[in-house]
């Protein structure tokens, strides 16, 4: 499987190189093993001579809820989705030790190699967007720049901060009263579809419209690695020890947009140190939502990441 995906991958490539110009082809779709026991679960759309890679947020997560804002960005490169350890598609992991931070990094580095990429874009959402500065870290020279949509907060401090922004509501009554009662295992998908937006506490996503609007993407797993995503999304990022990503973001030498809907207080401050501490780094603020920056424009969204992708500061984007 792995040597048919990499004729495939160069394929594509070779097609660009001497000028062709086909229709993109229909997405691939498979796993690729990573690590002994653990696959994950890929998705390949589009063609052209670069590739970037999407990283989903949560990190309880899975990638399906990106295809639709992120697809329209195949027409000129190679897009390549995949699900984390241990979320939606890929294989499931019970042995919480294996479910880290570092353990992201080093399953994106063997994606990365599996599929024969020397240098890549990253482009992140949200938890994905810590995720693809912890790589170009470790990984500084198979990295191109980096496209960050509504990163999570990048230091501790953020989280307390927003965490006496919110104010509960129905929804957060009614999230406790069904996660007190089971109701995440018994039907997670049901929960899922209902309760998917506190996955992003400690500001969660509740408006109807959002909630609604979003559920088949983000629920769009089997049973069972719904019942283990909120799991995940506690242990992920607690294996960070307190995070803090400024050092981190100061070793990012590449360029860096950060793109970010308008939100409350603590994201905004939040997104702008993402900007400030990273040295080649400019913020797009668009109208949309906090974390879903696209739905205030999608033309102009699409456009402000093309742009950045193909290698030119987008329209508006600020240091």
């Amino acid at each position: 499987m792995r040597y048919r995906v990499l004729l495939g991958l160069g394929g594509l490539i070779v097609l660009q190189a001497c000028g062709a110009a086909p229709p993109p082809p229909p997405a691939q779709g498979g796993h690729v093993a990573v690590a002994p026991g653990v696959s994950l679960y890929y998705r390949l759309v589009g063609s052209g001579a670069d590739t970037a890679i999407v990283l989903h947020g949560g990190p309880g997560l899975q990638s399906s809820y990106l295809k639709q804002v992120f697809d329209p960005l195949a027409d000129r490169r190679a897009l390549l989705y995949y699900d984390q350890r241990g979320r939606g598609q890929s294989n499931l992991i019970d042995d919480s030790t294996a479910l880290t931070a570092a353990r992201d990094v080093e399953d994106l580095e063997a994606l990365r190699r599996a599929f024969g990429l020397e240098r890549v874009s990253l482009i992140g959402h949200h938890w994905g967007a810590v995720l693809a500065a912890l790589y170009a870290k470790r990984y500084p020279g198979h990295i191109k720049r980096l496209l960050l949509v509504s990163p999570s907060f990048p230091q501790a401090s953020y989280l307390f901060w927003a965490a006496t922004l919110f104010k509960p509501g129905d929804l957060t009554t009614s999230y406790l009263t069904a996660l007190r009662a089971g109701a995440d295992t018994t039907d997670p998908r049901a929960f899922c579809a209902k309760y998917w937006g506190f996955l992003f506490s400690p500001a969660p996503v509740v408006s109807p419209e959002l909630v609604h609007d979003f559920a088949g993407g983000m629920c769009d797993a089997a049973p069972a690695a719904l019942r283990r995503s909120w799991r995940v999304n506690r242990l992920v990022p607690s294996s960070l020890h307190g995070l803090n990503l400024q050092d981190t973001l100061r070793a990012v030498r590449v360029p860096v947009l950060i793109i970010q809907g308008v939100a409350d207080t603590a994201s905004t401050a939040g997104a702008r140190a993402w900007t400030e501490w990273a040295p080649d780094a400019r913020e797009l603020v668009l109208p949309g939502p906090g974390l879903f920056p696209w739905r205030g424009s999608e033309y102009r969204f699409e456009h402000a990441a093309a742009a950045f992708l193909d290698g030119s500061w987008p329209d508006g984007a600020n240091r």
